[in-house]
């Protein structure tokens, strides 16, 4: 590209929205006299299995790590698993 070609640039593109529109959808316009009120969110039933499931992920790991010492080098080879064993492919 020339280096002393004019460069152009369209306002419209760089525009977003309605002026106004755009900054009054993003900004939060706090009534006179009305203080904010705020409430427990309830535990989800996800968090609660999440919680549930993390310990026993933890122990999983440390059993593995106590089974790989072991193990003889090339045990745990995910690359290169035996024609007859099951293998899930993702």
């Amino acid at each position: 590209m020339d280096q002393n070609a004019k460069k152009t640039t369209s306002q419209s593109l760089l525009s977003c929205g309605n002026e106004g529109a755009l900054s009054e959808k993003l900004l939060f316009k706090r009534q006179a006299g009305k203080s904010l009120q705020t409430e427990r969110v309830p535990r989800s039933s996800m968090l609660e299995r999440l919680q549930n499931f993390l310990p026993q992920m933890a122990e999983a790991n440390m059993k593995l790590m106590e089974q790989m010492e072991k193990a003889p080098l090339g045990h745990f080879d995910i690359e290169n698993v035996d024609k007859a064993e099951k293998v899930i492919e993702m």
